[in-house]
């Protein structure tokens, strides 16, 4: 963004605004290119991954994550509630997966197999009307309310083409002694979702989450979700 649109923005003047980029600046929290526009800089990535690193979800699943995503050949991600989305904290493309899922990335609430997750286990009520992102989304209240308690009963959610078309997803969610933390998902095309099955999937990866749920204190998880390797 250009110094104006930042000034505008924040609601301070331009001399103001300038001051603090030049200090931004020296610390690499802001860069600018040729045009003289602003954008964030690397002290942010830093910072951001800081925070994942920091966060009690990556310490209990993501070592566990990687390891079976490099395995399957997919793509795994980590996500916490944040804002009304899905905060992306970790991701990790395999050697073999075709789909890509930015770090610091944001997928809305009810985005495919996140949401089923996401209001199945969060308590979160529904929002009053469903998104549409693909032609396969489930838009129907009733519809929804059947996947969310399948959802519930096996511990895990499956997205074909809901939120991205030609992406299948599973994902499962990340509970402690105080609630509902987030999710561990595994993305890939539906040609290799098919392939790998979703059922094998989903426990593989409820399997995961549970186990890093009781290491976040919630022993109930694990009785019904932890057997599976």
């Amino acid at each position: 963004m250009p110094l104006t649109a930042i000034s505008d923005e924040v609601g301070i003047a331009a001399s103001s605004a300038h001051s603090v980029l030049t200090q931004l600046l020296a610390q690499n929290a802001v860069v600018q290119d040729g045009d003289k526009r602003y954008a964030l800089g690397p002290l942010m990535f830093y910072i951001g991954s800081a925070y994942a690193r920091g966060s009690n979800i990556y310490r209990a699943a993501w070592s566990e994550m990687i390891t079976s995503a490099n395995e399957l050949g997919v793509t795994a991600a980590l996500a916490v509630p944040w804002e009304h989305h899905h905060l992306i904290i970790s991701s990790h493309r395999a050697g073999h997966s075709d789909v890509s899922v930015p770090f610091g990335g944001r997928v809305p609430l009810d985005g495919g197999s996140w949401g089923k997750v996401h209001f199945a286990f969060s308590g979160e009520e529904l929002p009053k009307e469903l998104t549409a992102y693909t032609p396969a989304t489930i838009t129907d209240p009733s519809a929804y309310a059947e996947a969310l308690e399948e959802t519930r009963k096996s511990g895990f959610g499956v997205d074909r083409g809901e939120f991205s078309e030609e992406v299948g997803g599973v994902c499962a969610p990340v509970t402690s002694s105080s609630g509902y933390e987030g999710l561990g998902a595994y993305l890939m095309p539906l040609s290799r979702l098919e392939e790998l099955g979703a059922a094998a999937l989903g426990r593989r990866i409820s399997g995961l989450t549970a186990r890093a749920s009781l290491a976040l204190g919630d022993s109930e998880r694990v009785r019904f979700f932890g057997s599976e390797a």
